[in-house]
């Protein structure tokens, strides 16, 4: 009896541990805005030009669009291409062009730089086909 009683007792311990680490490892929502001057494409969908806020969902893998006034809401998968995290003044969002349109391609942000998941098989844009819009961290 006493030794089921201590074993109830270390086990109920030991889940308050994991619990509380549980909580302070947890990442947590983080958002962006950008002001995207012109429309562009996320993974096949056209979005109007406008203000932006970005949300990284539970990881840096997720993020959300959502226009400033609701209406628009688009999501995006990313892959890291690395862990270096930009200054709060260095943040952008990096498009491709193409045929006059414009594709998100990636950015950089407080998880450092990745690139959308149906952007990555193509090469990194520059020059004349890059345009980078900055994003700010409130």
């Amino acid at each position: 009896m006493r030794r089921a009683k201590r074993v109830t007792t270390i086990l109920l311990r030991s889940l308050a541990l994991l619990l509380l680490v549980g909580q302070g490892t947890a990442q947590k929502e983080t958002m962006a805005q950008a002001t995207i001057p012109f429309e562009f494409w996320i993974a096949g969908n056209r979005l109007p030009a406008g203000d932006y806020w970005i949300e990284h969902i539970d990881s840096r893998a997720y993020i959300l669009f959502r226009s400033a006034d609701g209406r628009i809401v688009q999501n995006a998968y990313t892959l890291p291409l690395n862990d270096n995290p930009a200054k709060a003044t260095e943040g952008q969002l990096v498009f491709r062009i193409q045929d006059g349109k414009r594709y998100l391609y990636g950015g950089w942000g407080p998880y450092g730089q990745s690139v959308l998941t149906v952007e990555s098989v193509r090469p990194a844009p520059s020059g004349d086909s890059r345009v980078e819009v900055p994003i700010i961290y409130p």
